[in-house]
């Protein structure tokens, strides 16, 4: 039976779920394993990441499947900030909470992050180094990758709409305003995060009850600086 717990992260509650593991298939001496997971950019995880952590419950493993802060039940602000920073600090801070479950062997904890998460994976149990494994499935490794890619499907235009939608929401931020939003996703040819086709029916068919198609435009000025591949060498 799984059961809504919460956990620090740098002064801020964090909403998560706890799955204690459904068979003892991979008890070990010191206990189960524990996959510590998080949603992608944008993403809350009532949205499409239930089935995963079942999977890995039913294989034998605990799950504690969170929220950063700004996102879903965690507390935090400003809201809708995907903020590279903080996530990676709220993974350490989530990996802190599961080694201390009940039954949890603390070296046996497995990160698994999707999209964005699967880049913070990277970097996360790179810096850790106690990690048993990473998974990162369909992961961002190469912000700069990621921005030439752009300009490939929409050319340097939209690269720049997107930088100047970041600056008006940087410069709100600096004068305590409320920050200026962009969609997650859209349309191909629409202002927003991602527009590959069928983003927007894949979002829908994955939205929890706490998803919002809207972040902080900030977000786009961080895109390129987000690298977790030049970590990836200092896994084994």
């Amino acid at each position: 039976m799984s059961r809504q717990v919460t956990f620090p992260s740098h002064g801020v509650t964090c909403g998560a779920t706890h799955l204690p593991a459904r068979s003892d298939a991979l008890t070990g001496p010191a206990g189960r394993p524990c996959v510590v997971m998080a949603h992608g950019f944008g993403g809350t995880r009532d949205s499409g990441l239930t089935g995963y952590a079942e999977g890995f419950a039913d294989a034998g493993m605990d799950v504690f499947l969170f929220d950063y802060r700004g996102f879903g039940d965690s507390g935090g602000t400003p809201r809708q900030d995907v903020s590279v920073r903080r996530q990676r600090q709220d993974y350490h801070a989530a990996l802190a909470a599961a080694r201390h479950l009940p039954g949890v062997d603390p070296d046996r904890i497995v990160l698994w992050g999707t999209s964005y998460a699967g880049g913070h994976v990277v970097a996360v149990a790179a810096r850790d180094g106690r990690v048993a494994a990473a998974v990162a499935l369909t992961p961002a490794t190469d912000g700069l990758a990621t921005l030439a890619h752009v300009v490939r499907l929409a050319g340097v235009g939209r690269l720049l709409e997107l930088a100047g939608h970041g600056l008006r929401d940087a410069a709100r931020a600096l004068t305590g305003q409320r920050p200026h939003h962009l969609p997650v996703v859209g349309p191909p040819g629409a202002t927003a995060m991602m527009t590959t086709p069928d983003i927007e029916r894949i979002s829908a068919v994955m939205a929890g009850p706490t998803w919002r198609n809207e972040v902080c435009a900030r977000a786009a000025l961080k895109v390129g600086a987000n690298r977790p591949v030049v970590h990836a060498g200092r896994l084994a």
